[in-house]
């Protein structure tokens, strides 16, 4: 299960306008749209967002458990309800499970993954397969039982018409929730029966908070600085910036504009290993041209996301010549070349693909 659960306070505090409305709509109507599809660039935090909302879909205390008849007191009284709430107690048996993972009635469906947990492909057939075996069960423990079907626009023609019939006819007391970085890529039948709540990218100033107290990350300031800035949003784009092969793989990018001959060979070998390694150069393309281009605009009132390479950039945007308008088509053919990077393609070419832009001269 690849979500960090439970989520940092930010995270919940920046996304909670965007799961109010379906808390609302429950609270009036009593209903939950049986799919919903979380929607959001890779990284926003879409997959924890998931585990925060099943956690408080599955309290005992929340707004969605199940409302029983008060039973009458020693003194013939009626006892008072339980108030119900918009956030999970952390009290009750279902918080407590979850607290441990132990997700009892939560079916969680995600690409292939190596032993680190890196993503490899799409979805494979066979999770969907055995979940069409428990159809006819029941939740366990649970109000519902929830399919959550992580990266969903990464399902293959058999997975997507699979799940497909699945969310025509959803088993009663079923909820599936699907997460996509690119909604555009998912079958319109799919969509048309999803409910779409769509995650904005975060600001810089929390995602640094998220990395302050994240110890999986090694944290130093400065660095984290340029990593919440770079990451455009991205939690996951943020960490993999405080990585010491992405400053490497930056400082040589920067290198190549200054001596092509001696990096471009290196550079070619060093970033044709893997699509992760394609998408960072990408990314990493994206933000130097665009601190150059907002500079360019603003001038001194640019706030600089790599700010620790500000003079060697200016010094080398100058001296090849580079203005608004070449930084703009570098820009437009590096968003169309990305798209190219999850087909398969001869790396090599694809990597040369990619830096072809960010050498031609004007």
């Amino acid at each position: 299960m690849n979500a960090t659960f439970p989520a940092a306070p930010e995270l919940i505090e920046w996304h909670a306008p965007r799961l109010g409305p379906l808390l609302d709509r429950f609270e009036r109507d009593q209903a939950l749209h049986t799919t919903l599809l979380f929607t959001g660039v890779e990284g926003v935090g879409k997959k924890s967002l998931a585990l925060h909302f099943i956690h408080l879909l599955f309290c005992d205390r929340s707004i969605f458990a199940t409302v029983e008849e008060p039973e009458d007191s020693l003194f013939g009284a009626p006892l008072e309800e339980t108030p119900r709430t918009r956030v999970a107690c952390g009290e009750c048996g279902s918080c407590i499970r979850a607290s441990r993972g132990q997700w009892l009635d939560l079916i969680w469906i995600e690409p292939e993954t190596d032993e680190e947990g890196k993503r490899l492909g799409t979805h494979k057939i066979k999770p969907f397969r055995d979940l069409k075996e428990k159809l006819g069960l029941g939740p366990a423990e649970e109000p519902f039982r929830v399919v959550v079907i992580a990266d969903a626009d990464r399902m293959n023609q058999e997975s997507a018409n699979s799940i497909l019939k699945v969310l025509e006819e959803p088993p009663k007391n079923w909820l599936f929730i699907l997460t996509a970085s690119d909604s555009s890529r998912l079958l319109p039948t799919i969509l048309s029966r999803c409910m779409e709540i769509k995650f904005s990218p975060l600001d810089p100033e929390r995602i640094f908070s998220i990395l302050k107290r994240d110890p999986s990350s090694e944290f130093a300031s400065r660095r984290a600085k340029v990593a919440s800035r770079a990451a455009m949003g991205s939690i996951t784009r943020a960490k993999s910036c405080l990585e010491e092969e992405t400053w490497e793989l930056r400082d040589r990018l920067i290198g190549l504009l200054s001596n092509p001959a001696a990096e471009w060979m290196r550079l070619i070998e060093s970033i044709s290993t893997g699509q992760a390694r394609l998408n960072l150069t990408l990314d990493l393309m994206e933000t130097l041209l665009m601190d150059l281009l907002s500079h360019r605009i603003k001038g001194d009132a640019h706030v600089w996301i790599h700010e620790d390479q500000k003079e060697p950039l200016i010094e080398i945007a100058d001296r090849l010549g580079w203005d608004s308008t070449r930084l703009i088509r570098t820009l437009e053919s590096i968003a169309e070349r990305r798209r190219h990077t999850g087909l398969t393609l001869n790396a090599k070419l694809l990597a040369q693909e990619i830096l072809a832009p960010w050498m031609e001269r004007p």
